[in-house]
């Protein structure tokens, strides 16, 4: 990638080529927030250049590698720091970027354009992390006063933690005027607020504890997986696909939040929803037999997995799955958009059991979109979306695309597949719960933590480390 930049006037002048469609590293993202780049490559109207034309003066220090950034000296910063520069655009950020995902998005932003058809979109998704990297982009832009129009996030304590910051803008009025709270479950809603007040929309409703199952290895092992079976079933079956020769666990945890979603499902297996809950009211402990159980349940799972899972993404893990490489595959439900988009035939290629245990629990994962509390570049545009990921229709489609249901309760699922079907059916029902893994159910602060120290364990495998450690934080950080 070669790059150059002039200051002329007090504007800065950058340009990227690049080859093919080629990502844009994680530097070259954060570079883009710092100076309000248009988006990666294969996003901008020219193909392979990106053109800046605003700056702002800027340091930013990310992470355990402090990385500092600064805008050109003599540069200084152009244009209106009210919000609208008078062109019809909207910027978005997401962490959409594997095939299904980006499917899904396109859905979304088709819609919007076809509200307003003058409007420009730029998608300024981020990819890898899970979600971590989008956010660290972000968080340069953010300091920096240059957000974008919307930004995808988490609900409830992910959201928590930006309204902390006085990041996010109240949306109270927006749904008071579209009367959006009688279509959302009441849990939902509640989760997109804080403090009474709406900083959020949801488009859609993830589940985040379900076991893929490839039918054909586990036929060839001689075993089956029981919906209504214990984990211990689950432990016994896959041990003896291991043994058959065949890899029982495909893992893909490039990015932590794999490992650490397969470990929460084991936790929420193990203690049940009501316990689960109390570990983040500090009316239970880390520090329990439930606990400790699950975390020799881990470490059994990923000796069983493939030899390669810190190398691979989640996807890559869903496909091997439905490639036949392994029996299970324990990711949440955008897997299976993943699958299908890949070319994969439910119920030939591949099945679905919720995570094993003595009751039928929910994980929520649940995706919105959110605005700056000031300088909205785009207002009305930001308005816009959001009001259509609110159409009931859209949300629909998107879930067709993405493998989760719609947030409301006005849309129609009867045209979903099977597997959503089933999904609307159990979150109906189910003991819901929030996933840690995914910043919901904790603070930012808390959800770093535990991600922190299942990198550790998936190390050391140090039991008594690792209850120590978020033992501790409950104490420290969830008061």
């Amino acid at each position: 990638m070669n790059r150059f930049e002039t200051c002329d006037s007090g504007n800065v002048v950058s340009q990227y080529q690049t080859q093919g469609d080629a990502q844009v590293g994680v530097f070259a993202h954060i570079v883009r927030s710092i100076y309000h780049l248009a988006g990666e490559p294969h996003y901008s109207t020219e193909r392979g250049t990106m053109h800046i034309t605003r700056t702002k003066r800027a340091a930013i220090a990310l992470g355990s590698t402090a990385l500092f950034i600064a805008a050109l000296s003599g540069c200084a910063a152009n244009g209106d720091p009210g919000g609208g520069d008078g062109e019809n655009k909207l910027e978005i950020t997401s962490w959409w970027t594997s095939g299904s995902e980006a499917d899904a998005l396109n859905v979304l932003i088709d819609a919007v354009k076809t509200a307003d058809p003058g409007l420009t979109v730029e998608n300024a998704a981020v990819s890898g992390g899970g979600g971590a990297n989008a956010r660290q982009a972000l968080a340069a832009r953010l300091q920096a006063g240059d957000p974008p129009d919307a930004w995808q996030l988490h609900p409830a304590g992910q959201l928590a933690s930006y309204v902390a910051g006085n990041q996010v803008g109240d949306l109270s009025m927006l749904w008071e005027d579209n009367g959006w709270e009688a279509d959302v479950p009441e849990g939902v809603a509640a989760a997109q607020q804080v403090d009474g007040k709406y900083y959020t929309v949801p488009i859609g409703v993830h589940r985040g504890n379900v076991l893929w199952t490839n039918p054909s290895v586990l036929e060839a092992a001689g075993v089956s997986i029981d919906p209504g079976g214990s984990l211990d079933d689950l432990l016994d079956s896959l041990q003896k696909v291991a043994d058959s020769g065949t890899t029982a666990v495909c893992l893909g945890d490039k990015d932590v939040f794999a490992s650490a979603e397969l470990l929460e499902s084991i936790l929420m297996s193990r203690l049940g929803s009501e316990k689960w809950d109390q570990l983040f009211t500090n009316d239970y402990s880390f520090d329990s037999r439930e606990v400790r159980q699950a975390l020799e349940d881990y470490k059994l799972l990923l000796s069983l997995s493939n030899s390669d899972h810190s190398a691979l993404t989640w996807d890559e893990a869903a496909k091997k799955l439905g490639a036949g490489e392994c029996a299970v595959n324990l990711m949440g439900d955008w897997a299976y958009g993943e699958l299908i988009n890949a070319g994969f035939e439910a119920k030939t290629d591949f099945g679905w059991v919720t995570f094993p245990g003595d009751e039928d629990i929910f994980d929520y994962v649940g995706d919105g979109f959110s605005i700056a509390a000031e300088n909205v570049p785009n207002p009305e545009a930001a308005e816009l979306w959001l009001k259509t990921l609110m159409d009931p229709d859209v949300q629909t489609a998107f879930a067709a695309k993405k493998g989760s249901i719609p947030a409301l309760t006005t849309a129609d699922t009867s045209s979903l597949s099977e597997y959503q079907q089933e999904a609307a059916a159990s979150f109906a029902k189910a003991a819901v719960v929030s996933s840690l893994a995914h910043g919901q159910v904790a603070t930012g602060e808390f959800s770093q933590t535990y991600a922190d120290a299942v990198t550790t364990f998936n190390g050391d495998g140090n039991t008594d480390a690792f209850v120590a450690t978020l033992s501790g934080a409950q104490a420290s950080q969830l008061g």
